[in-house]
Formats: structure tokens, C-alpha cells, sequence
């Protein structure tokens, strides 16, 4: 089975497609690890103007025409991310007379009577009763992967004290200032003095910063922690992201980025969120609805503890496309 990702090129849809796919190799192959290379190619479309700007309605179908990654053999399966992608996916289906199943990922923003499957989040607030919603969404991470990571960097990331004196490990992941929040310094000089003070009362700091990081954040941070008391990684070498999810016994998280949040609901470890100045309406239903089931609760300082479950979309809708997939496949 082979199965094209096509996005605009940004991480975030990648990230939908690629682990969306990983969850059906192991749902429709069987298998135990990542979608093998030969299985699985992922496409960045490159529309010019003025198809950038039709996109993803039907006159743009002719910019995915003319790109060359676009010929047959065509696959399986299209999964496609973001409004780039559209008429990629679009062409696709028409181009194989139907025999490619084409599943989106995200609101397309057209009917979803042009696709085989679409997800959305629920903080999209799509319309379309064809469309399956979720409140987290699909990445790819699974329990198994936290644990295979939190073992390997265990001895790298924690210092023997922390067992010895049996101190919570708090994974703290940090985002940036985004068209929907600010962030600026003042705020985030706030969160790093209130991190300070839960290494004062003992806990264990693994804190990430994002792409979106400006450099000052990481001066403010040294600042405030010290080696005793947290890592905090930068971007530089290789990437224990996973691994700190994995060793967490309590998460928090900062507000700007949905995955961000919905990666950290998986270890099935109390979250908190830390809120920011700004937001917007897709950002207020999302955070609102993980409140309402208890998945998060905000950050204020101080860590609360309530019995949690691991949350994970992506199995959801893995299970949901594989048996469209089915049918599909029967009415051919």
C-alpha cells in the first residue's frame, strides 16, 4: 500500500499526515514501527502566484496539473494538509478516476463531498456533518515511543538525585509569539519566575523551547534555573522532546500551540496550561473544551493533581479512515 502526504510545506500539517499515516501502517500493515520509506512519500506543493491565492478552489486544480511531482503510478491513498494541498488532492482524485482514496486532514474550507474522508478539530467549528471532528488532534507519538525515549535519555536528562531524593519531574514545553498571542518578555519573565519557584519546592525541571523561542527566552530561563534544578534544551542537538514527555510526572504547557497541548495529553499525566495574553476564537473553543473535560487546567504557579487518562486523537481517526478506506476499496 502506498500512501502520498501532500502538504504546503509547514510542520504543523506534516506533522498530521506523517503521523496519521504511521498510525495506519500499523493499523492496515501491521506493522510495529514507522511507515517504511517505500510506503510513504511526502510532497510540498510550491503554487505560484495566482494559484496560492485561488487555492483550494477548482481553478488551481491546473497549478497541481502542471507540477511534475504529480504523475502516475498514483498511490493508494492521498492524505493532504492545509489549504495549499487542496488542489493537489483534489487533481489526484479526479486524475486516477477515483481510485485513490483522498482523505483530508484539517477544514478544507470547500465541500467534503470533494473528498473521500475529512478530519477537523472541533475548534474549527466546521459545519459539514461528513466531517469527523475531534478535540485533540493527530501527531505522531504513541505510548510506546514516550517509554522506548524516557529509557534511552533517562541517565542524560536526569541527574541521580532526582530519584534519590524523589523529586517530581516537570516537562515544561514552550512556544513563542504567533499572529494570535503576543508573548512577549514581561510575560514570559512571569512563567520563568514561577518555574523557579517549583524548583524551590523540589521539582525536577525538563523544559523545551520551540522554534518559535526567541533567543531571549533561553537567557531568561538560565536566569532562573539552574543545572540543579532542570534542562532546559535549545534547539541544539539531538531533539529529547519525546523523552521528556515520557519522563514527566506533571506537564505544562504554554497556550500559543494546539499540538503542543494535545502532545503533552498523551502521557496520561496531569497538564497545565499556561495562558497568554491575547488568543482568538479558535484558540478560546479549543482551550475551553479541554477545560471542560478535565483535560488541562490552567497554570497560575502552583501544580494541581487529578486523575487523568491519556488522550490520543490519533488512533481515533486512524481506526475511522482505515475502515473508509475498506469501503472504498469494495465499491471500486
Amino acid at each position: 500500500m502506498r500512501i502520498w502526504g501532500i502538504t504546503g510545506g509547514r510542520r504543523g500539517n506534516d506533522v498530521l499526515v506523517e503521523g496519521v499515516a504511521n498510525a495506519l501502517a500499523r493499523t492496515l500493515m501491521s506493522a510495529d514501527d514507522a511507515i517504511a520509506g517505500e510506503h510513504f512519500r511526502l510532497i510540498h506543493t510550491d503554487l505560484k502566484a495566482p494559484w496560492r491565492w485561488l487555492a483550494p478552489y477548482r481553478p488551481a486544480l491546473m497549478a497541481a496539473k502542471r507540477d511534475q511531482q504529480i504523475a502516475p503510478p498514483y498511490p493508494d491513498m492521498v492524505l493532504a494538509s492545509g489549504r495549499q494541498a487542496v488542489p493537489h488532492a483534489r487533481y489526484i482524485r479526479h486524475a486516477s478516476g477515483g481510485r485513490t482514496f483522498v482523505g483530508f486532514l484539517q477544514n478544507p474550507h470547500i465541500d467534503a463531498a470533494h473528498f473521500d474522508f475529512v478530519w477537523a478539530p472541533q475548534h474549527d467549528a466546521v459545519r459539514d456533518p461528513a466531517t469527523m471532528q475531534t478535540l485533540l488532534s493527530p501527531h505522531g507519538l504513541t505510548p510506546q515511543i514516550l517509554h522506548q525515549q524516557a529509557t534511552q535519555w533517562r541517565p542524560l536528562l536526569l541527574p541521580p538525585s532526582v530519584a534519590e531524593n524523589n523529586r517530581k519531574v516537570v516537562t515544561v514545553s514552550i512556544g513563542g509569539p504567533s499572529k494570535a498571542y503576543a508573548f512577549d518578555e514581561a510575560t514570559f519573565t512571569r512563567l520563568a519566575s514561577q518555574l523557579q519557584d517549583l524548583a524551590r519546592q523540589g521539582c525536577f525541571l525538563l523544559i523545551t523551547l520551540s522554534r518559535r523561542s526567541p533567543a531571549s527566552y533561553e537567557a531568561i530561563l538560565r536566569q532562573h534555573i539552574g543545572p540543579e534544578d532542570g534542562f532546559i534544551w535549545d534547539n541544539q542537538g539531538d531533539n529529547p522532546y519525546q523523552a521528556m514527555l515520557g519522563l514527566a510526572d506533571h506537564l505544562i504547557v504554554t497556550a500559543d500551540s494546539t499540538n503542543m497541548v494535545g502532545e503533552a495529553c498523551l502521557p496520561g499525566k496531569p497538564v497545565q496550561v499556561f495562558e497568554l495574553p491575547g488568543g482568538s476564537p479558535k484558540f478560546q473553543r479549543f482551550h475551553a473544551a479541554l477545560r471542560q473535560h478535565d483535560y488541562v487546567r490552567p497554570f497560575t504557579g502552583s501544580l494541581e493533581a487529578w486523575p487523568v487518562q491519556s488522550q490520543n486523537a490519533t488512533t481515533q481517526i486512524a481506526t475511522k479512515i482505515a475502515l473508509a478506506y475498506a469501503a472504498h476499496k469494495s465499491s471500486l
